[in-house]
């Protein structure tokens, strides 16, 4: 073999080996792509709960790190706890849903004076509700059947001509309550642009003197408008989980693409592996067995040339590898950074939506279901700290007198007076909700009950010298409130529960009070 050969030998030998590197650091590359991949999406699901967010960025970490599978699965196995807590919570508002329902058509089936078609029908509607569902949008139908036989039952009592003037009192009383009900529902909805123009037309409509059409009318087009808000909102998280499907399946393809490529072009090397291997050997056993040297050159050159077409095929198949792999890499590349700015522009639509959906609509504050998210959240980290922890029930005096006497637009003035000066009053640290109508919730996490209890009669003093003027008649509004500090036996709710007693403690003494409860 002469020098040139050997040389030549090599230097096939030594781009052989480069291109192994390169193939390793290609696959290297695709292993790193795919883990920030899994990142991304991870990030996608910020959002939907403390525990779970912490939990995904600990996977995040990992995945960072290279970690084995093995020492992740116990993270992974918590992942999916969280998730199955959140199914299970999905299932909870499910049978609340399922309960109201049945509540409110026990309701009208104790009406007297049905038609009989009309108690069939209701009967029927029963039967429906009674069976379980899957999701609350399924039972969005069931809910507009119930308002039109609510509609209709209105309807047959002629307006309240042919009843008594006690029946007419308790129809007026009912009309009322259900009026400020309704009212109090549509300032925890959260709409944009034109639906946001049509509720607060409600809310206008619903504040003036309104007939049981009037309301049943108004309940029926708020039911719509949530229908309508529904479905574009299911129609954008299917447009999107289409675009993340499309994107995951051309992954998937690039994926497999490349790994059968791969697979064909491992067997071919593999066989001018084999090749090699016995011209090698064949090169050996002829060196042994040479009886002149002009028969060893011929055969010597012979199995060059064929090592060297074997090195020359072996290059061209590294080379198809990984021009292979560097286009598999450049589509899964191009598809992640069209579903990163989707994903990116709808976590952004989440976000606000959420926002809206945790703010109530008419003093800004959080609402109930932020409430509750708080509540939780106060609640473990006093089990982890136990740390002091108070929360106050807070509720304005003769709310509804204001309401029959001035309108509800001057009602609506006074809650969002009342709830900003209460907010005002509050440290950084301490947490006020609006509970429902004229009621507030308020959480004073690492705090002693004697100061709240003192900050708090301040406040309440504070609310009752603020000057309300409404139709050159001078108003004085007051507010009382109910307290008491978490015991180590507590749930949330009967902390909740001892601190409401509290403010029926306060309202039966006189109201414009600060009571404790211990």
């Amino acid at each position: 073999m002469s020098e040139e050969q050997i040389e030549l030998l090599k230097k096939k030998l030594v781009v052989s080996l480069k291109a192994r590197q390169q193939l390793e650091r290609t696959y290297e590359q695709q292993f790193t792509m795919l883990t920030n991949f899994i990142n991304r999406l991870s990030n996608v699901c910020k959002g939907i709960d403390i525990e779970l967010d912490n939990r995904l960025a600990k996977l995040r970490a990992h995945l960072n790190k290279n970690t084995d599978i093995e020492n992740i699965a116990p993270l992974m196995g918590d992942i999916e706890h969280l998730l199955n807590q959140h199914s299970t919570r999905l299932s909870l508002n499910i049978k609340q849903t399922q309960n109201s329902l049945i509540t409110a058509g026990k309701q009208l089936q104790k009406v007297k004076n049905l038609p009989s078609d009309l108690r069939r029908e209701l009967r029927k509607l029963m039967q429906d509700i009674s069976e379980p569902k899957g999701s609350i949008l399924l039972y969005l139908p069931t809910l507009n059947r119930l308002v039109s036989l609510y509609q209709r039952s209105l309807l047959l009592s002629n307006g309240g001509q042919d009843l008594s003037s006690e029946e007419q009192a308790n129809l007026s009383a009912l009309q009322s309550q259900v009026t400020s009900e309704l009212i109090n529902i549509l300032s925890n909805i959260a709409f944009s642009g034109e639906n946001a123009d049509k509720i607060d037309a409600i809310r206008e409509v619903l504040s003036t003197h309104v007939t049981a059409d009037t309301i049943v009318n108004c309940c029926v087009e708020v039911i719509r408008l949530i229908i309508e808000s529904i479905t574009e909102e299911r129609q954008s998280a299917q447009s999107f989980l289409f675009s993340l499907n499309d994107a995951l399946n051309s992954v998937h393809t690039a994926v497999a693409t490349s790994i059968n490529g791969s697979q064909e072009i491992n067997k071919s090397k593999q066989q001018l592996n084999e090749k090699l291997k016995n011209d090698l050997a064949g090169m050996s056993a002829e060196l042994s067995k040479a009886t002149s040297l002009d028969t060893l050159k011929k055969q010597i050159n012979v199995r060059i040339t064929d090592i060297v077409d074997a090195l020359n095929q072996k290059e061209q198949l590294e080379v198809e590898e990984h021009t292979l792999l560097v286009d598999s890499l450049s589509e899964m590349e191009s598809r992640l950074k069209e579903l990163e700015k989707e994903a990116e522009e709808y976590k952004k639509k989440l976000s606000e939506q959420r926002f809206k959906s945790l703010q109530d609509a008419l003093t800004k504050l959080p609402n109930r279901a932020s409430l509750d998210e708080r509540m939780e959240l106060e609640y473990r980290r006093w089990m982890r700290y136990n740390h002091d922890l108070c929360v106050a029930v807070a509720d304005i005096d003769h709310f509804k007198n204001i309401n029959d006497t001035f309108g509800h637009s001057v009602g609506d003035r006074v809650l969002q007076i009342v709830a900003a000066n209460l907010n005002k009053g509050l440290r950084e640290t301490d947490y006020i909700a609006r509970y429902g109508g004229e009621e507030f919730v308020m959480l004073f996490p690492e705090s002693k009950l004697k100061d709240i209890e003192k900050r708090l009669d301040k406040l309440r003093i504070a609310i009752s010298k603020i000057p309300f003027k409404f139709k050159n008649a001078d108003l004085t509004v007051t507010i009382s409130m109910g307290m008491t500090q978490f015991k180590a036996i507590d749930q949330p709710q009967s902390a909740f529960d001892r601190a409401d007693q509290a403010l029926y403690a306060a309202k039966s003494n006189g109201r414009n009070k600060v009571m404790v409860k211990y």
